[in-house]
């Protein structure tokens, strides 16, 4: 991330349809606010306990973000987000599929999704995770509120095991 990506950080996360899904995002988001994260971003990145990437798209630039942070004891938990004008086109698949791979060479790699969230569960399915079969109630500065959570682990042969059992079943 840089600096001068902080005004499109600001738009996008200003979007109610993604600021509402993310936990750490307040409504409304500001261009200051998008700065004091990247500041601190950057300030954390030396303590190897956060990852936070640009999802940069050629000609476009950054489009979304994706990264990992330390969670105690509990290994590293993944999130994402992408713009609405880039919803639907396979980013977030591409971009949390390769980042998926090298985050969980750290150790457990979980992530989840707000119950009204489908969209995120059909993201991460796809890339490898797991539903771990808890629902938790999680806070979400957007809404105000604690939403239901669908927790997930990161475990790509028994998702692809799953995905190919499915697709048995259709046939």
């Amino acid at each position: 991330l840089r600096m001068s990506d902080a005004q499109r950080v600001a738009t996008f996360c200003d979007d109610p349809g993604v600021g509402r899904n993310l936990a750490q995002t307040p409504l409304p988001y500001l261009t200051s606010a998008a700065e004091g994260w990247i500041m601190i971003t950057h300030a954390r990145a030396p303590l190897g306990r956060d990852f936070v990437y640009a999802v940069d798209l050629p000609g476009e630039g950054l489009i979304g973000v994706i990264g990992a942070h330390k969670r105690g004891d509990d290994g590293y938990e993944m999130g994402y987000w992408l713009g609405r004008p880039y919803w639907g086109q396979g980013f977030a698949t591409e971009a949390a599929s390769t980042f998926a791979v090298e985050a969980g060479k750290l150790g457990e790699l979980r992530a989840g999704h707000f119950v009204d969230n489908p969209a995120s569960g059909r993201v991460l399915t796809k890339v490898g995770f797991a539903y771990t079969g808890e629902t938790k109630p999680l806070f979400s500065l957007g809404r105000g509120e604690s939403v239901p959570c669908k927790r997930m682990r990161y475990a790509p042969t028994r998702a692809r095991e799953v995905g190919e059992r499915d697709a048995a079943l259709m046939h």
